[in-house]
């Protein structure tokens, strides 16, 4: 099994792809060990209650439907629509952006709402192979986060869901264009807010576009 200390070591490199390869390796080892309703209900838990000042209002809250590989938001998605939030999950577009569309309470989705109706949530919850003590996100790599995140509302919290042991001290690297998350949550370590994103040029900053 790949642990933390693997993946911190990888983080060290300059190269996004060899620190996705670890990552992945070690969700999939990792795979056949974890109690996915557990996390599942971990996860929407530290969601909710973290964050329940946001969740009081009538504003969406943009999450995504996670694939086997990933730490699970079924529950997540339960538990907003438990409290009548309404949810919006994203649709990959051609181009690798994304567009938004509501997720409904029996699983099914509605039409597709455009690519500026992430801008309408109160907060968004976003899929991550890695986070860092910064709130640098690493992404599977075709940029879709870091251009839908741009077209929040100004303010509006972004919270990375990923496993116990894909939260590192880092740096993981990062470019210019790379959008930092406000917070993490994982199943066994809850909730962790993170620093405000640093200047460009500051320690820890991405150095390049891509």
């Amino acid at each position: 099994m790949t642990h933390n200390r693997d993946m911190t070591d990888a983080a060290a490199t300059t190269d996004k792809t060899a620190v996705r390869r670890v990552v992945r390796a070690a969700r999939r080892a990792a795979a056949s060990s974890r109690d996915r309703p557990a996390d599942a209900a971990a996860i929407a838990a530290h969601v909710l209650t973290g964050f329940a000042d946001v969740l009081s209002g009538s504003a969406p809250v943009a999450i995504y439907r996670s694939l086997p590989s990933e730490p699970p938001t079924e529950a997540l998605a339960e538990g907003l629509h438990a409290r009548g939030v309404a949810v919006l999950v994203p649709l990959l577009l051609d181009d690798k952006d994304l567009d938004w569309c509501r997720l409904l309470p029996d699983g099914s989705t509605g039409p597709a709402l455009g690519r500026e109706a992430i801008a309408a949530a109160a907060l968004v919850v976003t899929p991550a192979l890695s986070v860092d003590a910064s709130g640098l996100r690493l992404g599977q790599g075709g940029g879709s986060y870091d251009r839908a995140l741009r077209r929040r509302r100004t303010g509006v919290p972004v919270v990375a869901v990923v496993g116990d042991d894909e939260l590192v001290p880092g740096p993981l690297p990062g470019e210019v264009h790379d959008v930092r998350v406000d917070a993490v949550v994982t199943p066994g370590r809850g909730l962790v807010r993170l620093p405000p994103d640093p200047p460009l040029g500051a320690e820890g900053a991405a150095p390049s576009e891509r």
